[in-house]
């Protein structure tokens, strides 16, 4: 996503012809342009690794799961389609010489693609929190509430959702009148109502998961765990994106102002490092993917320098290791809040694991 600022898109579509652009390599520019480039490479790894764990291990190839691929795959086409023009921006001044750049139409690529994935991964977001309030707060009904072809058609909307979105952008450019009017829409499908639902649907988690354990007698000290883990959450998503927002707002209400180029880099690297954080949140803090990763990063090592016969029995061997240690870690609990914040819902021959 991407406001109008020092340079608009408007100017460099207008001026594309111009000449005489150098690259700024002052050691500022360079240390920023380094931090995106880290940023956009730790975030390529961290989401890579969910999206193979899911590939490689069964188990993890639940409903709540599909709504996490789908985040990843948004994460990734942000550090795959968007980062890497703000990389080269950050080896620029950002002034009226720099919008040469980039040709107006490769610039209105950018700006277009920055909103679709910005949007698709904030939209996932939002399915991720709906999945995890259906599967706590009605644990029995879920298996037919949730089935695999509805979750992959809330996927699917939410990714047009998102195309639609960016589709409005282009338009918006050119009308002043529909610039302001758009900027603030985006604001409000994209943040507002988001945090708006994210809020109240981890919150209504949290009191299940209270009252489940005033029931059962259940330490307090879990639920202090379960609401670090919804305050990482819900934080994260605010100290990310509500910076940015709040720079959309304010170019959408005064289309003069002017932000200052050191802080616009800083707030627009926040929103970019939402998509590394993600993973680590959503997976990372799950005890079921932590042991997959490190099954899946025991791979190459364990089989390494072994013959044909021995590698297929060192993949197997991994393989039925990660479904022993699943299926005791699911056995102490069903329909029932477990330790580590899972919730495990029966569903006919086997159990599925959500994190609150």
């Amino acid at each position: 996503m991407y406001p109008n600022k020092t340079f608009s898109e408007r100017d460099t579509m207008n001026n594309s012809t111009d000449v005489g652009f150098v690259f700024n390599t002052s050691e500022g520019n360079i240390v920023a342009a380094f931090f995106v480039a880290l940023l956009m490479l730790l975030t390529l790894v961290g989401n890579t690794m969910v999206c193979a764990c899911f590939y490689y291990y069964r188990d993890l190839r639940t409903i709540c799961n599909y709504f996490i691929i789908s985040l990843s795959a948004a994460d990734i086409l942000v550090a795959l389609l968007a980062m890497p023009f703000w990389l080269v921006l950050q080896l620029t001044d950002m002034d009226e010489k720099s919008r040469s750049v980039f040709s107006g139409e490769l610039y209105s690529f950018w700006a277009s693609i920055d909103i679709l994935v910005g949007s698709a991964s904030i939209m996932n977001l939002v399915a991720v929190s709906f999945d995890r309030h259906l599967a706590i707060t009605a644990p029995f009904s879920y298996s037919e509430s949730l089935t695999s072809l509805r979750a992959i058609i809330m996927i699917v909307a939410l990714w047009v959702f998102s195309i639609l979105l960016c589709g409005l952008h282009v338009p918006s450019v050119k009308m002043a009148k529909m610039r302001s009017a758009y900027q603030i829409g985006l604001v409000v499908v994209s943040f507002i109502v988001p945090l708006f639902l994210m809020f109240v649907m981890y919150m209504k988690i949290y009191f299940v998961a209270r009252n489940q354990a005033l029931r059962i007698g259940r330490n307090y000290a879990r639920d202090i765990k379960a609401t670090k883990t919804i305050a990482i959450v819900i934080g994260a998503f605010v100290v990310c994106w509500m910076p940015f927002f709040a720079i959309i707002t304010l170019y959408a209400l005064k289309p003069d102002y002017k932000v200052n180029i050191e802080a616009y880099k800083a707030i627009k690297w926040l929103e970019y490092l939402n998509s590394f954080l993600n993973p680590i949140i959503y997976t990372c803090l799950n005890r079921t993917y932590r042991r997959a990763f490190r099954k899946l990063l025991l791979r190459p090592s364990c089989c390494t320098g072994r013959g044909s016969s021995e590698r297929l029995n060192c993949v197997q061997s991994t393989h039925t290791s990660f479904h022993m240690t699943k299926a005791e870690s699911l056995s102490h609990s069903s329909s029932s809040v477990s330790e580590n914040g899972n919730v495990c819902i029966q569903r006919s021959t086997k159990m599925e694991g959500t994190r609150v």
